[in-house]
């Protein structure tokens, strides 16, 4: 997937999520996101990847192949193969999803199913991005890469793999 757009920010966050990882959002506050605690919750379980930047504004999206030079790297999981990448205020919540209409900032993508490794980096208003996909499930992913006992120990709350260990929000 190579492509390029411009979204609008008044949040200084891009949000990149798959839409079914995130719906159990959908009856909670607009803006759940903005509760730090609420949102590494998210970023760890892999359910969203939420970049913050340093200013408001239009900012250009290039999604690549691969990126030399990563600032944030991290793991997303997209069961439905729905992503969501542009501006956080449009984050599921508030009984509202982004879908295609012309009052969501940002852009819907089709990928194949499963779990990825993002690489994000940010260069003055040009912020590109890249996928690579490793595994169909996150229990694959961390049978793939570690002991089944390592898998269980990684288990959040909620009995989801955990598959990143932040312990701040992602910055650009």
């Amino acid at each position: 997937m190579q492509a390029s757009f411009s979204f609008t920010t008044d949040t200084a966050a891009l949000s990149i999520f798959d839409l079914q990882a995130i719906r159990h959002r959908l009856d909670d506050t607009p803006d759940w996101w903005t509760l730090e605690e609420d949102e590494l919750e998210e970023i760890n379980n892999g359910y969203i990847a939420l970049l913050h930047v340093e200013d408001d504004g239009t900012y250009d999206v290039h999604i690549m192949k691969a990126i030399e030079k990563a600032q944030v790297q991290c793991l997303i999981y997209a069961p439905s193969g729905q992503l969501f990448i542009g501006a956080a205020e449009d984050i599921t919540g508030g009984d509202l999803e982004p879908d295609d209409s012309g009052v969501v900032s940002g852009q819907l993508w089709t990928v194949e199913p499963g779990v990825y490794a993002l690489q994000v980096s940010l260069q003055q208003q040009t912020i590109q991005l890249a996928l690579q996909w490793l595994a169909a499930t996150p229990i694959d992913w961390q049978q793939s890469h570690s002991e089944q006992h390592i898998a269980e120990a990684n288990m959040s709350e909620q009995g989801t793999v955990q598959l990143n260990s932040f312990e701040q929000r992602l910055r650009l």
